[in-house]
């Protein structure tokens, strides 16, 4: 069992990153909202989760990590429900872990349908398994004068989980709202945060 994986990124694709972590260099996989979090050079700790399968005499292991605790709890509860196996829910979490377990929470199918690889009978199986497990979590969608709050409220909870403090994650996510708009979603506002912070 790993729990958490620890180093510098090397290299970031479309999928995951490579991490230096001591002599060993890993491939890891990761949702969409780390993603965008994640440039190379940063040094990282995150909540990790190794899949180990067994194919005849073959023993193949990827290696997801996370960016909170959160995130792998809702990972967790994905692969739980059948049909959705480790890198079918790392690729299903393509918003923010707070977002997505609202959504199951108050029965959102509409949403979760638009999920990668997550249809309207995966979506409905998904709230069927899960919704009493999340039953609680649900929060009320950003509107009025601030419709971007809740896109705010995701990427700062991507940044703490990166290792930033309270004070410089709210400093470069206003700056990044200014540069955005009011319309940026988190993974935009994560991205710019990263990129103001790094001065790339």
């Amino acid at each position: 069992m790993i729990e958490s994986v620890e180093g510098e990124v090397r290299n970031v694709d479309e999928s995951g990153f490579t991490l230096a972590a001591g002599p060993v260099t890993l491939r890891v996989l990761c949702s969409r909202p780390l993603l965008a979090a994640l440039a190379p050079g940063m040094r990282v700790s995150l909540p990790a989760y190794l899949q180990v399968q067994i194919e005849g005499n073959r023993v193949n292991h990827a290696l997801m990590a996370f960016s909170g605790e959160l995130e792998r709890d809702l990972f967790e509860a994905l692969i739980t429900v059948s049909g959705i196996g480790p890198r079918a829910a790392v690729k299903a979490i393509a918003r923010p872990a707070e977002e997505m377990v609202s959504a199951i929470a108050s029965g959102d199918e509409k949403f979760l349908s638009t999920l990668p690889g997550i249809g309207k009978a995966k979506a409905r199986q998904i709230v069927a398994s899960l919704g009493e497990k999340f039953a609680g979590r649900a929060v009320p969608a950003a509107g009025g004068s601030h419709p971007v709050s809740r896109s705010q409220s995701a990427a700062r909870a991507i940044l703490l989980q990166l290792g930033l403090t309270a004070a410089e994650a709210d400093g470069l996510l206003a700056e990044a709202a200014k540069t955005l708009g009011r319309n940026a979603d988190d993974s935009e506002l994560v991205r710019e945060a990263m990129r103001l912070r790094t001065g790339r």
